[in-house]
């Protein structure tokens, strides 16, 4: 049987997956190798937001994270995606200054080959997305806890566990959508909210930690392999102790150098036959640095 070829994900595959009930399957990607086999395994969506430079330069919260890093990593990252449509996070301060700005900054991430931009919006957002899906280019929206509006929301608890909190986040979602939003993705927000977007609004709805109730699931690449300078987040879920197995590696090479067992006689390299005693020679020639002292 010949080999599947695969292609690149565009809008209308991930549109058409939705329609047909097929899970759309995305990560937070900072790196190549992260990005690479991200694509060996088939992954639809890589988005390369504010974990990345918070996970592994230990940020401590979004708001420090320079737009500047973000770039700097989606570089990394589409130097080894070939097939997931990338995103590329505008962090408030990027999209939020002005209209303007919010489009010249989402073009600067369109030039440099990303497919869109992820975007943490608030209803006086809604005229940037307008501006940056009018100018070609996609913009996914990220609502319910938003962790680069941590301090003005008072935290990171999650949302839409009351109604009147989901009655904000409809109207916020249908405003974006209305914008042009061409998906949504809900963090740590409640089961019934998240499933009800899903079943009502017209673009694709990705649940990250809210629940399975989505077309599609994502997850911080960072907290998947459980390697990150923070925690991963309640209820999210980790599938591997990266962090120990390299703690345990360096643990391994220092105890290996302390007690002198590395590195081993055998993996030293050798001057050719004759040449040590040609260096001596030349060592101890009238006129060398050894010779005078």
């Amino acid at each position: 049987m010949a080999e599947l070829v695969r292609k690149k994900v565009t809008l209308k595959r991930l549109a058409a997956k939705k329609v047909a009930g097929t899970k759309i399957i995305g990560m937070e990607a900072h790196d190549t190798p992260t990005a690479i086999m991200a694509d060996e395994i088939g992954l639809d969506v890589l988005c390369c937001g504010s974990p990345g430079p918070m996970g592994m330069f230990g940020h401590p919260t979004m708001a420090d994270v320079d737009f500047e890093e973000q770039l700097y990593m989606l570089q990394a990252v589409l130097r080894g995606a070939k097939y997931a449509f990338v995103l590329c996070n505008l962090p408030n301060t990027t999209a939020s200054i002005s209209v303007e700005r919010a489009v010249e900054n989402a073009a600067r991430v369109a030039h440099l080959g990303a497919d869109g931009v992820h975007i943490e919006p608030s209803l006086s957002t809604v005229p940037a997305i307008e501006a940056i899906t009018g100018a070609g280019i996609p913009v996914v929206s990220h609502l319910g806890v938003q962790g680069e509006r941590a301090v003005s929301s008072s935290g990171y608890a999650p949302r839409g566990r009351d109604a009147a909190d989901a009655m904000a986040i409809v109207e916020l979602a249908h405003a974006c959508v209305r914008a042009g939003t061409v998906a949504i993705l809900m963090e740590h927000s409640s089961e019934e909210l998240t499933r009800y977007l899903w079943e009502t609004l017209p673009v694709p709805v990705l649940s990250l930690g809210s629940g399975p109730y989505a077309d599609g699931i994502f997850h911080v690449s960072r907290d998947i392999i459980g390697c990150s300078v923070f925690p991963t987040p309640p209820q999210r879920g980790r599938f591997a102790d990266v962090w120990g197995v390299m703690k345990d590696a360096y643990q391994a090479y220092f105890d290996a150098v302390s007690n002198s067992s590395y590195p081993a006689p055998e993996s030293s390299w050798h001057m050719h036959a004759g040449e040590l005693d040609r260096f001596r020679d030349m060592l101890a020639a009238p006129g060398t640095h050894n010779a005078d002292g």
